[in-house]
């Protein structure tokens, strides 16, 4: 089992510097590897009770960080995952378990009129899961594991994922004033739950915080996203989102933000230029996963003085660490085995 506190003193001021874009000769390796003869890990076929059922996701939980190998700078944290949707399931829209890798939202109500004011009810059981699964995985945490805010969401996710995707984007035509109300109201519950959850964080006195991107930075942090705008042009989404990334940016203390597929590089521009934005997490989307083709994408964020998060496979590495150099570079290596990560790690110490 890892000591925490031993593997922060390890690896802090490495992440501090790349939080920073500072200067950098490695980039920073995230890998995480199951054990080869790791313990049985709990498993329910009721998918209900997967989702469910806090004492076992809490068991499950610590479960796989203790017969997980950490390189790098990964570290051992809890994901608490309701779901890519948990929000608007949290605010009353209808879910549905999927698979044991996903929940989904059904959108429950039919007009903007309608969503103008929900507000987070503990009473609402899916929400009541969520503050207990994180409450108790806090309680397990002190020294063994950080812990990372469920998934907020992106301001417009969250009014899609309530009253529908064709209903949002007709109003944003329609009823533009309105929308952009909203969306105020709703960027400040966004901010209000986000202090709430880190004013849980304190109780399990770690060090620095982590978001499901499972990069520990010294203060607060979050991935930020706002994957509905794959469908908007960058116009409109400077002036309905810009606003609101800047505010929830400047809610915390270390902020990425999680740019997801091609369609969404048309925002690069307006994203590169908020000055305490840190850096962007590069999701190529299904098809085009593969980073040789992406060389100059990230360069040019790079260049622009953000650091860069990538997901890569274990071949992947070093092609991508010639071509655009270490400085600002955060790769997150995925199904590599224990030789493999062992050579990286390595490799870029």
């Amino acid at each position: 089992m890892i000591n925490l506190n031993e593997k922060l003193k390890d690896i802090a001021p490495r992440l501090e510097c790349w939080w920073n874009h500072g200067d950098q000769d490695t980039p920073c390796i995230l890998i995480q590897v199951l054990k080869d003869n790791h313990d049985k890990i709990p498993d329910a076929d009721n998918l209900v009770d997967f989702w469910t059922d806090v004492n076992f996701v809490i068991e499950r939980q610590v479960k796989l960080i203790d017969n997980t190998n950490y390189y790098g700078q990964a570290v051992p944290f809890h994901f608490v995952d309701f779901g890519a949707s948990a929000m608007p399931i949290a605010l009353g829209a209808e879910l549905e378990y999927v698979s044991k890798d996903t929940i989904w939202a059904h959108p429950k109500f039919n007009s903007l009129e309608e969503i103008t004011d929900l507000v987070l009810d503990e009473e609402n059981p899916s929400y009541k899961i969520i503050l207990e699964t994180t409450k108790q995985s806090i309680a397990h945490a002190h020294n063994h594991h950080m812990v990372s805010v469920y998934p907020l969401n992106g301001i417009t996710d969250i009014l899609a994922g309530l009253y529908g995707t064709e209903n949002l984007l007709m109003d944003l035509i329609a009823k533009p004033q309105q929308v952009k109300s909203v969306m105020d109201y709703y960027k400040r519950l966004w901010i209000n739950e986000f202090n709430h959850i880190q004013s849980l964080m304190k109780n399990h006195q770690n060090r620095g915080g982590i978001g499901w991107a499972g990069i520990w930075a010294p203060g607060t942090t979050f991935p930020i996203q706002e994957d509905f705008t794959y469908m908007i042009s960058p116009q409109m989404y400077r002036e309905f989102c810009l606003p609101h990334v800047r505010d929830i940016i400047d809610s915390m203390d270390y902020s990425l933000y999680h740019l997801d597929g091609i369609g969404a590089i048309g925002h690069l521009d307006a994203l590169l230029e908020i000055d305490n934005l840190n850096a962007i997490q590069w999701v190529p989307g299904a098809g085009k996963e593969r980073l040789d083709q992406w060389y100059g994408l990230i360069k040019r964020i790079l260049q622009a003085g953000k650091s860069v998060q990538v997901f890569a496979q274990p071949d992947e590495v070093e092609g991508l660490v010639d071509a655009v150099g270490p400085k600002g570079l955060l790769i997150t290596v995925l199904n590599a085995a224990h030789r493999q990560a062992e050579k990286l790690i390595n490799r870029y110490l």
